[in-house]
């Protein structure tokens, strides 16, 4: 990894909920609510996006481990906010805490993991 990120680091991503983003499977709706499948999504693309600039140009990074309490609801049409806060690395460990809010307050809380790897290594398994 290049030099420069530091624990305590922090990125931040914003979306609207659509109607696409809601609690669905096989076609049928079953809360029309954000799902908590967009939710990680959304953490692990924040996580991503902290670390990317940090990448040596013979690196990428691999989600291994996710732990996210979805703990309230948002509506369709309303903002999220999803914070990643670098935690700490250990080897090739990178550790960022998460958080996620809209306009009531918190909805989600945990942690997310990704592993150094060499760069295209995963498309040769």
């Amino acid at each position: 990894m290049k030099n420069g990120l530091a624990v305590g680091d922090q990125q931040t991503l914003r979306f609207i909920v659509d109607e696409g983003m809601v609690a669905a499977f096989e076609g049928k709706t079953v809360h029309r609510v954000l799902s908590t499948f967009h939710l990680v999504y959304y953490a692990e693309l924040t996580a991503r996006k902290l670390i990317e600039p940090f990448l040596e140009d013979y690196e990428d990074a691999a989600g291994s481990e996710i732990f996210l309490r979805h703990i309230a609801p948002t509506k369709v049409g309303d903002s999220v906010v999803v914070e990643a806060r670098l935690k700490g690395i250990e080897g090739r460990k990178i550790i960022c805490e998460i958080s996620a809010s809209n306009s009531s307050g918190p909805i989600s809380a945990g942690t997310q993991t990704q592993m150094l790897i060499e760069r295209g290594g995963l498309e040769r398994l």
